[in-house]
């Protein structure tokens, strides 16, 4: 049975030619993924209009089985709260915005409550960043009586 799950991410994008090694060092984080603007989205896809349409660089937390929001937005505060001075240069340097995303998928109407606590709300400020929630309902599953 599929159960409601929550992740959250971090993702610079806005200059297609940034170098992404450049984010990764001054960062000190590795990214859970990049793409280069151009690169083809599905590998190995036969059509290739599949092509990324800008370049990124992604930091995820891995998904969890929660209703509780602050257990993927804490450990995404923990990795860059401490870096809200580099971030802001990479941002002036490199001409790049950066987007802050929790993404919940609901199984059978197991809604998490939506708390953005202050310390994440001024993590966002600081660096001028929105907060992007997505939501994914699906539907529930008929027991069978």
């Amino acid at each position: 049975m599929e159960r409601t799950s929550l992740y959250a991410y971090i993702i610079f994008t806005g200059n297609d030619d940034f170098p992404l090694d450049v984010v990764t060092e001054r960062l000190g984080v590795q990214p859970t993924k990049t793409w280069k603007v151009g690169e083809r989205a599905v590998p190995n896809h036969p059509i290739n209009h599949f092509l990324r349409s800008y370049t990124a660089w992604h930091f995820e937390i891995e998904t969890k089985e929660t209703p509780n929001t602050d257990e993927v937005l804490r450990p995404l505060l923990e990795v860059f709260e401490s870096k809200t001075d580099i971030i802001n240069q990479l941002k002036e340097e490199l001409n790049l915005n950066v987007h802050l995303e929790l993404v919940i998928q609901i199984y059978n109407g197991f809604t998490p409550g939506l708390v953005i606590y202050p310390e994440f709300s001024r993590f966002a400020a600081e660096i001028n960043a929105f907060l992007d929630v997505d939501m994914y309902v699906y539907p529930f599953n008929e027991t069978d009586e």
